[in-house]
């Protein structure tokens, strides 16, 4: 359960709607239990007074007063009914954008180093059908339990001037299908939720797998393979909902027995009463019609009992991706940014977590700012875990990395990042238009910006031919442009960025060799009074920098 209350402090912002949610659903249900309550004693009453004679006259009877109560009653519980509809889902949404903001916000810290260990659908299925799930926390537990233990001590309350035998029975009974119940059916069907869990998630996956390689798996002719495989944990993750749908079925079914034998013992001991001048024939039909109106306060909560272990599963999932360490924790107190951009590696040493062997061993390496350096070698050798040292994606083992005499520990790591901008061969597009992608670099840039920055990197004849020019659709990764357009808009936004020290990770890699020949022609005008680090494994560009490093064995030696 600590996941869940770990959940609902998250909800704390909200408590406004929450409360007016729980308070519109007391009413819509105290108006429906006193409607059918009301309209009994009335129905019976109007009867009695028709039968009984008296002096040869009919029994006066006002049925103006409740007549109006009913009507009244029943406008109450419609209008109630559509305004707790309205409030507590406009709470559940607001609860929901609140966590998706805060879990966003506790990823942050885990770009790249501890996400690159998480497969992209599993966290896409955290972020999205883990998260979609917490709506039942409010709608379908906390508010229903709430109401439902409100309205079964009133309703006990009410039931005890009448008849207090009555209302013991009926306590007891309505306790039995509020808490027993749900209890031996959560138990039931917990391993079952926790399962569906899972294998939702493992389903999505599999689906985002298929979609990522679907090209792939085309050309391999083993998509048959790969559908049939997910059709059969479908049918897994079906067969397993199925259990759990006829646990949530006898559960219900059960709640409704529980219903109809408490309405009859209700009548046996209403008769009884009323036999023993204990109680009027209108006071009977009244305990009785509220009776059986009061099983709607527990109704649910069964159902809603059998979600309980999926919800948990759900919460546990997302706070083991929110409560990972991250590789480069923040410092307590930070230095200001330096004006200076000199970086040194001092024999700095690193390995992967979940790795024994060093990627980088015993590296000194110094950077003057505006120098160019290349570090080339093997795929595999280091050569861009160097980099992301150097941007403090990770922290080294062993060693330090400097800036202007700085350890990169003791500078903020958002304002280190506007010292750097990247190209590298997968230089993200998002689905937008060019101008949008453009602007991640710099949101507030002017117009005469964003032309410098596409005329420096060759964009301006592209852009020319589209009809749309610059608010054109690049489509998912930038399916929508060429290869080498691709990477001419990257560059574009390096330009906007305009950081003082360029990170080159394999810049031109998948290029023709004349788009391969413009970009470095139109990096080596942009980075004339910058410090540029290439990596790479070809020759290409090489004319670009001024000092060549080799990587081999995780060992760096000047070329």
């Amino acid at each position: 359960m600590k996941d869940l209350w770990f959940f609902l402090k998250l909800f704390k912002p909200h408590s406004g709607w929450l409360l007016g949610g729980i308070i519109l659903s007391l009413l819509t249900t105290f108006a429906a239990i006193a409607l059918l309550t009301l309209s009994g004693w009335f129905i019976t009453s109007c009867a009695i007074a028709g039968l009984v004679v008296i002096d040869g006259n009919a029994l006066a009877f006002n049925f103006m007063l409740p007549a109006a109560q009913i009507r009244a009653l029943a406008i109450i519980r419609t209008v109630g009914r559509y305004g707790e509809r309205l409030v507590t889902h406009e709470a559940t949404f607001r609860v929901l954008a609140g966590i998706r903001s805060w879990f966003f916000q506790q990823l942050i810290p885990l770009v790249p180093g501890r996400l690159s260990a998480l497969r992209s659908g599993d966290l896409l299925s955290r972020m999205t059908a883990d998260i979609d799930a917490l709506d039942a926390l409010y709608l379908r537990l906390l508010a229903p339990a709430i109401v439902a233990t409100i309205g079964v001590t009133a309703v006990t309350v009410f039931l005890a001037f009448y008849a207090p035998v009555i209302s013991l029975a009926t306590g007891l009974m309505l306790l039995a299908a509020a808490v027993v119940v749900p209890w031996i059916f959560n138990s039931l069907g917990r391993a079952g939720a926790e399962q569906i869990v899972v294998l939702a998630a493992n389903f999505r996956i599999r689906q985002v797998d298929m979609m990522q390689g679907f090209a792939d798996l085309i050309a391999n002719q083993a998509y048959g393979r790969f559908s049939n495989f997910l059709e059969q944990f479908s049918d897994l993750m079906l067969n397993t909902q199925r259990q759990n749908n006829r646990l949530s079925a006898i559960s219900s079914a059960i709640t409704f027995l529980l219903a109809q034998i408490t309405v009859l013992l209700a009548l046996v001991l209403a008769a009884i009463l009323f036999k023993a001048d204990l109680l009027s024939g209108t006071d009977l039909a009244l305990v009785v019609f509220c009776v059986l109106a009061a099983f709607e306060l527990v109704t649910p909560l069964p159902v809603a009992l059998q979600m309980l272990a999926k919800l948990q599963k759900a919460a546990r999932r997302i706070r083991q991706v929110t409560e990972m360490s991250p590789t480069t924790p923040q410092h307590i107190q930070t230095v200001a940014l330096p004006e200076r951009y000199d970086l040194q590696l001092t024999e700095v040493s690193f390995r992967y977590p979940d790795q024994q062997n060093w990627v980088l061993k015993n590296i000194s390496l110094a950077i003057p700012q505006s120098s160019k350096i290349a570090i080339v070698g093997v795929s595999g050798s280091g050569k861009t875990t160097l980099l992301h040292l150097l941007m403090r994606y990770y922290d080294p083992d062993q060693g330090s990395v400097l800036l202007a005499e700085h350890n990169l520990k003791q500078l903020d790591a958002d304002q280190l990042m506007t010292c750097f901008g990247v190209l590298s061969q997968r230089s993200q597009l998002f689905a937008a238009s060019i101008k949008q992608n453009l602007l991640i670099a710099k949101p507030n840039a002017l117009a005469t910006e964003l032309d410098a920055a596409i005329q420096a990197a060759g964009l301006e004849k592209f852009i020319s031919y589209l009809p749309e020019g610059l608010d054109t659709w690049v489509g998912e990764s930038g399916v929508k442009v060429s290869g080498g357009e691709a990477r001419r808009i990257a560059l574009a936004r390096l330009y906007l960025k305009n950081a003082p020290i360029l990170i080159l990770d394999e810049p031109t890699e998948g290029l023709d060799s004349d788009t391969e020949r413009d970009v470095f022609k139109a990096l080596a005008i942009f980075a004339r009074d910058k410090t540029v680090i290439m990596v790479t494994h070809r020759e290409a560009g090489l004319g670009l920098v001024d000092i060549v490093y080799r990587m081999e064995q995780s060992v760096l030696c000047v070329v």
